[in-house]
């Protein structure tokens, strides 16, 4: 729809939350003109964007693919990988950075995870694991990302009486940083992952961040332990101290996200007309500046209606954009069952913390 793209001298850290309906996914476009993904979802139900096809009109052109530099997972449940598949059989992805949670599933039992398993291991060295650490994860082009979670890799069993909890207590937690500006990227972490997070990295202001991209859709889970439980933790929101939130969640979902009692304690802290929430603002955009100035816009309707993918149950025409390519991604995808990926050290990051 004749969008200018930014130019690689653009200076600019563009940072897009895309509406993708009851999951996360966000496009970065950094300084350099390398691009940027952190989790993906596919969510014809609540209405989320076709970010695939969104990608193949956004991404630099290759020899062979569009080029997608980084491609971030924070933890392998379906709605932060649904269209890892696609991902992997449409770009060229340079490098891959993951949690290296493995779920316990049978082949089949799992589709979208057998396809993202698929992906990290066509990566080979290129799929990396991540560590906590105080050190910066990596840095280009004056734009650094640290990375305070997880500490440990996780094997979630299928004995395990609550598999999400474990996951979600060691999801990836990562801060991106340029020109003075931060934003804490926070993919479903617990209270139980801050808890910690804040034992080992809450000093000099390693944890301040301008922008919060709110955990877990919104729920409470970043506040509370259990449902039951009335013990509200928010020393973490504190030493954040966001002035802006955004929340990445279905309109309508059966979850009921973003949860009342979170955003009484978000609403005590951060405004909300600095307040952005994609099942009512859609796609929300943050432009960053090489002078740390940071401006805010919405793409609008007519982003969301050129991409919005339809709703099997209610459209009867199925020829949405990114369907064939998809279907192609989906069988072509060979499942895996070796490891997810190998942990090794980056070379702007020094060794595990202790938790």
């Amino acid at each position: 729809m004749g969008r200018t793209k930014e130019s690689p001298v653009s200076k600019k850290l563009i940072i897009r939350f895309l509406n993708v309906g009851q999951g996360d996914s966000t496009h970065l476009i950094l300084p350099n003109g390398e691009h940027m993904l952190i989790d993906v979802n596919l969510d014809h139900k609540n209405r989320g964007i076709d970010v695939i096809q969104y990608l193949a009109d956004e991404l630099p052109k290759g020899a062979d693919k569009r080029e997608l530099a980084y491609n971030v997972n924070t933890h392998p449940h379906d709605d932060h990988i649904r269209g890892t598949g696609a991902l992997g059989h449409d770009f060229e992805i340079g490098e891959m950075w993951h949690s290296g949670h493995e779920l316990d599933c049978d082949e089949g039992e799992n589709p979208e995870y057998d396809k993202y398993r698929a992906v990290v291991e066509d990566l080979g060295d290129k799929a990396v694991v991540v560590y906590a650490s105080s050190d910066v994860w990596h840095e280009v082009d004056g734009v650094s990302f640290h990375v305070f979670r997880p500490s440990r890799t996780v094997k979630v069993k299928k004995s395990d009486a609550d598999k999400g909890a474990a996951v979600h207590d060691e999801c990836m937690v990562l801060k991106v940083s340029y020109a003075g500006v931060s934003v804490m990227f926070t993919g479903d972490s617990s209270k139980a992952a801050w808890e910690s997070i804040m034992k080992h990295y809450n000093k000099d202001g390693l944890l301040k961040a301008q922008v919060l991209h709110a955990s877990h859709h919104g729920s409470r889970t970043f506040f509370k332990k259990k449902a039951e439980d009335d013990d509200e933790y928010t020393a973490h929101l504190d030493a954040i101290g966001p002035e802006s939130l955004v929340i990445s969640v279905g309109a309508k979902n059966e979850h009921k996200h973003p949860h009342p009692d979170a955003l009484k304690l978000y609403q005590k802290r951060i405004s909300t007309s600095k307040t952005y929430r994609t099942d009512v603002n859609h796609t929300v955009e943050l432009t960053i500046d090489e002078a740390g100035h940071m401006t805010w816009s919405e793409m609008g309707t007519a982003f969301q209606k050129e991409y919005e993918l339809p709703d099997p149950e209610t459209d009867s025409d199925d020829s949405d954009r990114g369907a064939g390519r998809r279907a192609v991604a989906a069988s072509a995808a060979i499942v895996s069952k070796t490891r997810l990926g190998t942990r090794v050290p980056r070379r702007n990051a020094r060794a595990q913390e202790s938790r």
